[in-house]
């Protein structure tokens, strides 16, 4: 099963833009053009930064917002495409705003925050129900981590088993210890090396081992 990869980008949204064009001044409307163009052209950087220059006119425009995140979207900075889109999304206009929650859906696919993918696409659907790209990625997710969950137990090791010391290795470490209190703690962690070495069960003290160890790397150090 395929995922949708492709953003609501050009063809429709352009031309609702397009249509807004005569609210702009004509620097900013020279500007809307310019990044259309840029746009059509895969030219994404230069598209970037006409649409950033005319929201200089218009800051709070979310037909803007959202063309700047599809630039940044085909640009793979991510990130900086769902804040754009986020802000896209505040329009009232419901094909818009529709399209930019799908556009959201991709962004945290491809950023692999699947739960977030999962409720812009559900967004999607509840301004269009009939939205069928929106559909297909929405199930996509969710089984995807229908799987990831299916998986995590398997990924995770086994506990390991209790190991449950020997009287040899309960007398070993009460003799550590006790070179521990005259301050003998290399004497004391070879001591226990070499118990290790005797009996497995040593192991269950390994803890004690690190600690021992950490102290006389300090000693030989200073």
């Amino acid at each position: 099963m395929q995922w949708y990869k492709f953003n609501r980008l050009s063809g429709v949204l352009f031309i609702l833009l397009a249509l807004t064009l005569s609210l702009f001044a004509d620097v900013s409307r020279s500007k809307v053009n310019k990044g259309i163009e840029a746009f059509q052209q895969e030219q994404w950087e230069e598209a970037l930064n006409h649409f950033r220059e005319a929201l200089k006119a218009d800051p709070e425009n979310p037909l803007l917002h959202f063309n700047i995140g599809d630039a940044y979207y085909k640009m793979g900075k991510y990130e900086e495409a769902l804040q754009a889109y986020q802000k896209a999304i505040l329009t009232r206009d419901v094909t818009l705003q529709e399209n930019a929650y799908y556009n959201l859906g991709n962004t945290y696919y491809q950023l692999q925050k699947y739960k977030e993918a999962v409720e812009a696409y559900k967004k999607a659907l509840d301004l269009q129900p009939d939205d069928e790209a929106a559909k297909h990625n929405l199930e996509l997710v969710r089984a995807k981590l229908k799987e990831m969950s299916q998986k995590q137990p398997q990924e995770n090791p086994p506990p390991q088993k209790k190991i449950e010391p020997s009287e040899f290795a309960k007398q070993l470490k009460a003799e550590a210890e006790r070179r521990i209190g005259l301050h003998q703690y290399q004497d004391a962690y070879y001591l226990m090396l070499q118990g290790l070495n005797l009996d497995s069960t040593v192991a269950a003290y390994q803890g004690f081992i690190n600690r021992l160890k950490d102290v006389v790397e300090i000693e030989e150090s200073s």
